[in-house]
């Protein structure tokens, strides 16, 4: 992978977020892309607002956005909102789309609405502490979904949700219908061992330390960094 590569990295929170709640996330992300030779660039959207906004309005979009069918991401609330401000900003960066909690699901629905408006097939999409919702074809192989199994007896969010749908099997006689469960699921799914629950991926400090003095951040910044360098050399032939 060329240095000269640009990785544009967009940062979608949830519902009722602080304004700067994943800042320090961004920041390090960037840090470890650089160290690799990359120029990253990051931006904080708030596809569904931020705690300034209704809560309970917040909740509605997100709702409606996660029953929403795979490749009906033109009626979503949030990915639009999230596309058009991409859009409006991309240039000729690489995008990257990381979304915790319901900021996930608008991401998602957003790479989908990208991949046709600006032909940039590239899109890569981590989910953080999200709801299930379903992946369109296209994206699944370019998705990963981090869920956080802390002190708390995992993330709750992470349980809301669906990626199943209904599969054929056999043929002829032997032909059958069978439900999937992962049938729109990211092909790429992991459970990180992390201190605290849902609102605590991006803690960099005490308590949200284990064993080996790592803290919630470090540990989800290195992964996430790990995973998408990994796409990137897989993508360019590395």
């Amino acid at each position: 992978m060329s240095i000269s590569y640009r990785p544009r990295l967009f940062l979608l929170s949830g519902m009722a977020t602080a304004p700067n709640f994943m800042e320090t996330f961004g920041e390090q992300l960037c840090r470890r892309l650089e160290a690799k030779g990359f120029r990253p660039e990051y931006r904080l959207l708030f596809p569904y607002g931020d705690w300034s906004r209704r809560a309970a309005a917040q909740m509605l979009e997100i709702y409606r956005d996660l029953r929403l069918r795979p490749q009906a991401a033109a009626r979503s609330i949030g990915g639009r909102r999230a596309a058009e401000a991409i859009r409006s900003v991309c240039g000729d960066g690489f995008p990257v789309l990381i979304g915790h909690s319901g900021g996930g699901v608008a991401g998602v629905q957003a790479a989908e609405l990208l991949r046709s408006a600006l032909s940039l097939p590239g899109i890569l999409t981590v989910q953080i502490g999200s709801p299930k919702c379903p992946v369109c074809p296209a994206g699944r192989e370019r998705a990963i979904y981090i869920r956080g199994i802390g002190t708390k007896g995992g993330d709750p969010i992470a349980r809301l949700g669906s990626w199943g749908g209904w599969v054929a099997a056999g043929s002829g006689l032997r032909h059958r219908v069978r439900y999937d469960r992962f049938k729109h699921a990211p092909a790429y799914r992991i459970n990180l061992a992390l201190t605290g629950g849902h609102p605590d991926y991006f803690r960099g400090h005490e308590p949200f330390v284990n064993s080996d003095g790592r803290t919630n951040l470090q540990i989800v910044a290195d992964y996430t960094t790990g995973w998408l360098l990994e796409r990137w050399d897989s993508e360019s032939g590395a």
